[in-house]
């Protein structure tokens, strides 16, 4: 298919973009978690250079690309329903998801154990709700951003707009990859992006991904990210394993920034090729996708594992494949039974 420029995209078309670049980044976080679940039983070591290159090149801009599109669509949806009736509906959503899935994870966790000859460990399970077990840290994070910035409405005033990204942007370079050990604690740093989000607004990124400097901002973007990460050691704003300095974080802000607007632009160009539909697909199904690949990742992990497959490389394969398209399955499967519960919230 012929590549569409803005102007030959057909009137009313849908633009992709967005979920392309959801899409992305959702395959490039499982990708990293099934790296790490490899670190923890330290098939790949933990404290290894490619290891630790690898894992914040993909830490430095994956979960930001999801704060960034996460922020560009809450001002429409303020604005429509208004600050308390969309707030509400979000924290609601986002409260369910996390309880359910800490049962969940926790839960099976703790059946594993027991499994083993281990006792019920009631204190672990019952702290696993408020340390943010796992990667549902996100879903805290977006409690607190959401009802931040509908608070605030940053976007109703070119002042307020700047003195407030000011004061978020400033808060999180001073928290730039610390995480504390409680909910509410991790991601922090992420809010500089969330609110340049919804500063931009979606039009604001669908300008960045249909524009006709669309290819210049994804090659400069990419270019300058990688050379950073190749050339230095730019710290990432979440989950950072190195030792943290005022240099690291510097070129942290940079590279995260570089990359995540690269990767937004690259998403504009993907949008015009056939491979918008699959990659589109992780995108619309993202928040799917991360729920449940954690679990996916673990089954297949252990089945690997015994069967005597230790090699990175079919690790990374049939991972990243069982990550993404078993939590596919899932969600297809709970919408043709009646039961869509798991990823939404029961009205």
């Amino acid at each position: 298919m012929a590549a569409e420029t803005p102007q030959q995209r057909p009137t009313g078309a849908r633009d992709r973009s967005l979920d392309v670049a959801k899409g992305l980044a959702i395959a490039a976080i499982v990708v990293s978690h099934v790296l790490r679940g490899l670190a923890s039983p330290d098939t790949v070591p933990r404290i290894s250079e490619p290891f630790l290159e690898v894992d914040d090149a993909l830490y430095s801009w994956h979960i930001v690309v999801f704060a960034i599109v996460a922020g560009a669509f809450l001002p429409s949806g303020v604005e429509k329903r208004g600050s308390w009736t969309y707030v509400r509906s979000r924290v609601a959503l986002f409260t369910w998801l996390y309880v359910l899935w800490t049962v969940i994870q926790a839960g099976l966790k703790q059946l594993e154990s027991v499994a083993g000859g281990e006792a019920f460990d009631t204190r672990g399970f019952l702290e696993a709700f408020v340390t943010a077990y796992g990667q549902l840290w996100w879903l805290a994070f977006m409690v607190l951003a959401t009802v931040l910035a509908a608070v605030v409405r940053p976007w109703r005033h070119p002042i307020l707009a700047g003195v407030s990204f000011l004061v978020v942007g400033g808060f999180a370079f001073l928290v730039w990859g610390w995480t504390g050990p409680w909910v509410f604690q991790e991601g922090l740093a992420l809010l500089a992006f969330f609110w340049a989000g919804v500063l931009a607004g979606r039009p604001g990124l669908v300008r960045v991904t249909t524009s006709g400097a669309t290819p210049w901002i994804a090659t400069l973007g990419l270019g300058l990210g990688v050379v950073l990460l190749v050339m230095d050691d730019p710290m990432p704003p979440t989950s950072y394993l190195g030792t943290r300095t005022t240099l690291g974080v510097v070129l942290g802000v940079v590279a995260s920034t570089a990359l995540s607007v690269g990767v937004l632009a690259l998403s504009g160009l993907l949008a015009r090729t056939p491979l918008v539909r699959p990659i589109g697909l992780l995108g619309q199904r993202s928040l799917e996708i991360f729920l449940a690949h954690i679990l996916a990742l673990t089954w297949s992990r252990q089945l690997l594992m015994s069967l005597g497959l230790d090699g990175v490389a079919i690790h990374l394969v049939v991972g990243t494949a069982v990550g993404l398209l078993l939590p596919l399955g899932v969600w297809r499967l709970g919408r043709r039974v009646g039961f869509p519960w798991l990823f939404q919230h029961p009205h």
